[in-house]
C-alpha cells in the first residue's frame, strides 16, 4: 500500500507546506483502510521538523567554523582547509597545509592547540586543552608535522610529535607525550602522563608496546598524512573562493524560483510523509491481531 500511495504523499508534499501538511496527508491516506479518524494522533499539533524559514531560500551553510572566544582568535594559514561543519575555536595555530575534515572539533578554549604543517584532524575528532594538567608540564597540546589524527579520536593536552598515526577512535590523555615514528593502533587509550618511545608499535586500554615499526610502516605514516592533504585539496577547489560573488549566484537563483526555473523537492517533508505512513500501517496491523 505505501507504494502503490508514494506518488499521491510526493505530490502532497511538494503542493503543501507549514500546516497544511498534516491535512493534505490526512486526505492523502482518506481513501486507505488508515484514517485518521482512527489514528487521532495523526491532529496532533507538532508537524515535520521543518524550520520557519523555507527551505529553498537556504542556499549556504551559514555555520561559522572559525569562532574567537573573547580575546583567543583562530590563526590559519590560507592554504589551510577547514571542513564548512567542522569548529575551529579559540587558541589555536594551525600551519600550513593542514586539513581539518567534516565534523571535527579543534577546542583552544581553556589553553593553547598548535597543529603542525601537513597534518589532519579527521572527522568528528576533538581536539581540546586543559587549563593544566597534574604532571605540571604544558598543558598546551601540541601536534608536530604530518601527523594523522584519524575519525572519532580525543586529544587533550598532549604532546604529538612528527610523524604519527594515530588511530581511528583512540584517546589521548593529559600529558601524554607520543614521539616521532610512532603508531598507535585503533582503539588504543594513552593514560596521563604516558610516554611512547620514537619507532614503535603501541595499542590497548590502557595502550601497550607491541613491536618496533618495520621500514614498511613508516612510510606509512607520511604516505597516510600526504593522502589526506590531497583530499583536502581537492575538498577547497569546489569552495567557493573568499568574496563577495557568492552574493550574485544567490539572487540569480532565488530569481529562478521566483520564476518556476528552479525547483526545490523538500525530501524532510517527503520522508516524513512515509515516516508517518509506515507509522499507520504498523499500528492498522497491530489492531487487526
Amino acid at each position: 500500500m505505501l507504494k502503490r500511495l508514494a506518488p499521491q504523499i510526493f505530490a502532497a508534499a511538494r503542493a503543501c507546506s507549514g500546516g497544511q501538511l498534516q491535512q493534505q496527508a490526512n486526505r492523502t491516506l482518506a481513501g486507505s483502510s488508515v484514517t485518521s479518524d482512527k489514528f487521532p494522533y495523526f491532529d496532533a499539533p507538532n508537524g515535520p521538523a521543518v524550520t520557519s524559514v523555507p527551505i529553498e531560500e537556504e542556499w549556504y551553510n551559514r555555520q561559522r567554523n572559525l569562532l574567537p572566544i573573547m580575546d583567543k582568535v583562530p590563526w590559519i594559514q590560507p592554504d589551510t582547509w577547514v571542513a564548512p561543519n567542522a569548529v575551529v575555536s579559540g587558541d589555536v595555530d594551525i600551519y600550513d597545509k593542514v586539513g581539518i575534515f567534516f565534523g571535527a572539533v579543534v577546542r583552544g578554549d581553556l589553553n593553547k592547540i598548535r597543529i603542525g604543517g601537513y597534518s589532519v584532524i579527521l572527522d568528528r575528532a576533538v581536539v581540546h586543552a586543559a587549563r593544566a594538567v597534574p604532571t605540571g608540564l604544558n598543558a598546551a597540546t601540541l601536534i608536530g608535522d604530518s601527523v594523522t589524527v584519524e575519525p572519532y579520536c580525543t586529544l587533550r593536552s598532549c604532546r604529538v610529535e612528527p610523524k604519527v598515526l594515530i588511530g581511528a577512535r583512540s584517546v589521548v590523555c593529559e600529558g601524554a607525550i607520543i614521539e616521532s615514528e610512532t603508531i598507535l593502533t585503533p582503539g588504543s587509550v594513552v593514560p596521563p602522563a604516558r610516554r611512547i618511545p620514537s619507532g614503535e608499535l603501541w595499542g590497548g586500554n590502557p595502550a601497550r608496546f607491541i613491536r618496533k615499526l618495520t621500514g614498511n610502516e613508516s612510510k606509512v605514516i607520511t604516505d597516510s598524512a600526504e593522502h589526506y592533504i590531497a583530499l583536502a585539496d581537492m575538498f577547497m577547489r569546489e569552495e567557493l573562493p573568499y568574496g563577495t560573488q557568492w552574493r550574485e549566484v544567490e539572487s540569480y537563483r532565488e530569481k529562478q524560483v521566483a520564476s518556476n526555473e528552479y525547483q526545490w523537492l523538500n525530501f524532510r517533508e517527503q520522508k516524513y510523509l512515509m515516516r508517518l505512513h509506515e507509522e499507520a500501517e504498523q499500528l492498522a496491523r497491530l489492531s487487526q491481531k
